[in-house]
């Protein structure tokens, strides 16, 4: 009887793996081949209260985890901020890279509404500009000490909890550029400041941060950008799905943004405070 188990056991085992083997060429084969949804273009940007020059980037998605998106050309971009129209033209310079120029008073707690139109179709994306509360020094979204070389090493998480009211900041030292909404390549650079708690205790949220040493009088800049609720619960689902993503996730689905049509992305309209430190002032 003992070997006619052994023998059973074996036989199951050797099952397991070879049908594990099939499966998994299968899905090397057809990873990138059927994607489950198809997106007519990509939005990044829309308008905020710092600077005049007001930026959107459109493009179209790639289907190949070995090419960039492609740039959309001539589409017609215009924003409205409940008082007036702010048409974007494209960049002579920047394919796919839509700029406007915007020098009255923010419409605050109000409605901006963004109009695309693009191959014959028309999409459009509503989001509220919600005033930033001014940066206070008590509570920014870092921690710093003094270490034995009298320099200054700080530390920025890239997600916060607990705050009353979301935002998203940029702070910037030494090499790092100062914020600047026409450059799409400062992801990397943004941390997050939440009113809702940590998704789960398991995640890793105590890797996602970044270090710094300064000289005490090494300067810091550090913007503060304000959320409306629906932009702030469209990053929080995004970094479920990211950031957060761990063993004990959900399945992984389509974030939605706030733009109507097959569109991926999310328009958003923000409000601005930055301020100068010196570093032995943090």
């Amino acid at each position: 009887m003992q070997e006619f188990y052994k023998r059973w056991y074996l036989f199951l085992f050797a099952a397991v793996i070879c049908f594990g083997s099939c499966k998994k060429d299968n899905l090397g084969d057809n990873l990138f081949k059927n994607p489950t949804k198809q997106y007519d273009m990509a939005i990044e940007g829309g308008f905020n209260t710092f600077t005049a020059n007001q930026y959107i980037r459109l493009t179209k998605p790639s289907l190949d985890p070995d090419s960039a998106p492609s740039p959309i050309r001539k589409a017609a971009v215009v924003v409205n901020d409940g008082r007036a129209d702010i048409v974007y033209r494209e960049s002579a310079t920047i394919p796919g890279v839509y700029m406007g120029v915007f020098r009255g008073d923010p419409n605050y707690n109000n409605a901006y509404t963004l109009n695309i139109t693009y191959n014959g179709k028309k999409y459009t994306a509503v989001d509220t500009l919600r005033q930033v509360v001014n940066i206070v020094d008590d509570f920014l979204p870092l921690s710093t000490r003094i270490n034995e070389e009298q320099k200054v090493v700080g530390v920025i998480p890239k997600h916060t909890f607990g705050y009353l009211n979301p935002n998203k900041w940029y702070i910037s030292y030494g090499d790092i550029p100062f914020w600047n909404p026409a450059q799409f390549d400062q992801n990397k650079y943004y941390s997050y400041t939440h009113f809702l708690g940590s998704p789960n205790s398991l995640y890793p949220l105590n890797t996602l941060k970044r270090s710094f040493t300064l000289g005490q009088e090494d300067f810091i800049y550090i913007s503060k950008i304000s959320l409306s609720a629906k932009y702030s619960q469209f990053l929080y689902s995004v970094f479920m799905e990211t950031d957060w993503n761990g063993l004990f996730s959900s399945v992984p689905v389509n974030v939605e943004g706030n733009v109507s049509g097959n569109v991926q992305g999310f328009f958003s309209v923000v409000d601005v405070d930055i301020r100068r430190y010196r570093a032995k002032e943090l």
